[in-house]
């Protein structure tokens, strides 16, 4: 009975890695929208056998980055602008409340490492590296959502990131660079209530923000898949 038990374990243990590993894969770009994943060609590649393949699918086709489709085979979701542009309003929401929440406890350290982020993210604009940028940016609204100390809003908030990481992946418009600005002056804003501790004017802030990207990047997005 124990050995059937120390089987079971490990190979949860496989299903894990192999789903860190084709999340990672999908929210970095390597595997696109609408790309068929080969389950064969996969397990020989890990040496591993199928079944953790279908758990890890499993799960992934439940956060909606999967779609597997009977006799077709799976395929990395495609972008719905409708969809996104739902998780964009539910993201508002989170962000908002993570910033009414990070006025009570937010600290000095806390505000020095935002504007640093700020400042990071002038700089990879300078170099036009917009991998560089992405990334500052989700670090700069994951630390806002993680000052919240709400478990279960930072859980809510990272499923739904994703989404939104994979579209400004593959669809950000070559002028991201133009918009920069604009989205330096509303991260201070940000930063600078949360400074005075102003719940009010963090909500606003938070609020005019996502907004303004949110609607920028469906125009993108809706601009992309009306070429497909």
């Amino acid at each position: 009975m124990a050995a059937v038990e120390n089987v079971i374990i490990n190979q949860a243990k496989i299903s894990e890695q192999v789903y860190d590993y084709l999340r990672g894969e999908i929210v970095a770009g390597q595997l696109v929208p609408g790309e068929r994943l080969n389950l064969e060609e996969m397990a020989e590649r890990l040496k591993i056998s199928k079944m953790p393949i279908k758990e890890a699918i499993e799960r992934l086709a439940g956060e909606g980055l999967l779609e597997v489709q009977a006799r077709r085979g799976t395929f990395v979701s495609r972008l719905d602008p409708v969809e996104l542009a739902e998780i964009f309003e539910v993201r508002c929401a989170l962000e908002v409340l993570a910033g009414e929440l990070a006025v009570r406890r937010i600290q000095d350290a806390d505000l020095e490492k935002l504007n640093q982020l700020i400042e990071e993210m002038g700089q990879s604009t300078g170099q036009t590296n917009v991998g560089r940028h992405l990334e500052l940016n989700f670090q700069f609204h994951g630390l806002l959502v993680e000052l919240s100390h709400n478990r279960k809003l930072i859980e809510m908030y990272h499923r739904l990131r994703t989404h939104i990481q994979i579209a400004a992946i593959h669809y950000r418009s070559e002028s991201w660079v133009e918009r920069v600005a604009q989205e330096q002056r509303e991260h201070r804003a940000i930063v600078q209530a949360l400074a005075t501790r102003d719940t009010e004017q963090v909500s606003r802030a938070i609020r005019e923000h996502i907004k303004r990207g949110g609607t920028s990047l469906l125009e993108d997005v809706e601009r992309s898949v009306g070429q497909e």
